[in-house]
């Protein structure tokens, strides 16, 4: 596998890792409108129950604390579902298996476990992933726009953290997206699905030699929220439906904390309860 860390160098003394999908992209929605369910229905010929499953996908994908998760975890999810309450699902079983087992959960990585097996679930599972890669491409980026004060964002964290783009969406869609408003300027490293999950790439990050509480992870779902936890970092939410706040208090408010050392305990802690509050409504 390429080693998407060559090159890279600490340049700060602070590091800001940021999600995209949901969180600097506003993308969420119309990746998962038209692309990510909609491709499901079709592969799986589920076209009677098309309205009840797109509602299902919506709501395990974008509202709830299922907010973020890896598009395989969302499809084993609600293939289960779709088991359980519409029709079988053959071979379900080994496509489970590989979600809970894999180290990496890409197209990548699911192409040689169909090459090793053979499962019919995995090889339709692959097929859905490459029709959802295909069909992002037809998503024009005029539809895929930074929300509102990321750039001003990016452009204050600059001038003082590295900022390193932390997803589990495909890096090349994220790669696109990011240049096409002339975003990955800002951007030292991209870390995407193809690199392992978020908890491996910030822990990685940190053997640059970044204190911990000098490294925040700004994110939309719970996803972050544990793979900053998880590594003992800060975490700084982008809440759905109020992302451009979200965006204009990180600039004037929790990048200055993090610089002074006063993100941590009371701050942390609220905006934290904000964020689970706002999903969970």
């Amino acid at each position: 596998m390429e080693d998407v860390f060559a090159g890279f160098e600490r340049r700060h003394e602070y590091l800001i890792c940021i999600d995209s999908d949901g969180c600097a992209m506003n993308t969420m929605e119309v990746k998962h409108r038209k692309s990510l369910a909609p491709c499901m229905v079709y592969e799986w010929d589920l076209g009677e129950y098309r309205d009840a499953i797109m509602r299902r996908w919506r709501e395990i994908s974008l509202y709830s604390m299922d907010r973020g998760i890896n598009r395989f975890q969302a499809l084993a999810k609600i293939l289960v579902d779709v088991n359980e309450n519409y029709k079988r699902v053959e071979d379900l079983d080994s496509l489970l298996a590989w979600v809970d087992t894999a180290s990496e959960l890409s197209t990548d990585s699911l192409r040689l476990e169909v090459e090793r097996t053979g499962s019919p679930a995995l090889k339709k599972a692959l097929e859905w992933s490459e029709l959802v890669n295909g069909s992002m491409k037809m998503i024009s980026e005029k539809n895929k726009q930074p929300f509102d004060g990321v750039r001003e964002a990016l452009e204050a964290a600059e001038q003082v953290a590295d900022i390193v783009i932390v997803t589990a969406a495909n890096r090349e869609e994220i790669v696109d997206e990011w240049k096409y408003y002339d975003l990955l300027k800002h951007v030292s490293l991209v870390l995407s699905q193809e690199s392992g999950s978020k908890e491996y790439g910030i822990g990685k990050l940190l053997e640059y030699g970044y204190p911990k509480d000098h490294v925040l992870m700004i994110g939309d779902s719970p996803i972050d929220q544990r793979a900053a936890q998880a590594e003992g970092v800060f975490f700084y939410p982008i809440m759905v439906w109020k992302e451009k706040e979200s965006w204009e208090e990180f600039r004037q408010q929790a990048l200055d904390r993090l610089c002074q050392g006063t993100f941590a305990g009371a701050y942390q802690q609220e905006v934290e309860q904000e964020f689970v509050q706002n999903l969970t409504r």
